[in-house]
């Protein structure tokens, strides 16, 4: 069970503290039943409730140590493209959902691969592969962000700084 206080990835909702744990007071949904009360933490007034007992897609965010492993061992993920469009987007939005941070460095490695083959053709990235691309760099900057105790764009440069 998780704390209050306590900082996870919520799926595609990406970063939440949390806020409370208890019953909920609202119309029709039981007083016995437990609820996780999260607050995003890069969305302000946002508020999620989610039952104790139905966390699937909520995980405890990486630890500082974990987050410099990931960020060292980005350089050394391979992109993968599935050429199938309908598969590939099932992927993506999989693994949205999931928010597994290795899964969403190599969707991002994947998606900057093809677009920058794309632009050596002389073509445009999608806009599907941008609203991919931007989903999950939104979630994983956001948890490096949070395990690191640095700004997004500090995790973004320190990101580019690793890999090169």
């Amino acid at each position: 069970m998780f704390e209050v206080g306590e900082y996870v990835v919520y799926g595609n909702k990406g970063v939440c503290k949390i806020k409370s744990v208890g019953p909920i007071n609202m119309p029709g949904i039981s007083s016995e039943r437990l609820y996780y009360t999260l607050t995003q933490v890069f969305l302000k007034g946002s508020t999620i409730f989610t039952p104790v007992d139905n966390i699937g897609t909520l995980r405890r965010i990486l630890t500082k140590e974990e987050a410099k492993e990931l960020i060292e061992d980005i350089k050394n993920i391979k992109p993968e493209w599935n050429r199938d469009d309908k598969a590939r987007e099932r992927y993506f939005t999989e693994s949205l959902k999931m928010a597994d941070s290795r899964e969403l460095s190599k969707m991002l490695i994947s998606l900057y691969h093809r677009k920058e083959e794309r632009l050596a053709d002389g073509k445009k990235a999608t806009s599907t592969d941008e609203r991919y691309f931007h989903a999950a760099e939104d979630i994983l900057l956001g948890e490096l962000s949070v395990a690191l105790g640095k700004d997004r764009d500090e995790i973004r440069d320190y990101i580019g700084r690793s890999i090169v």
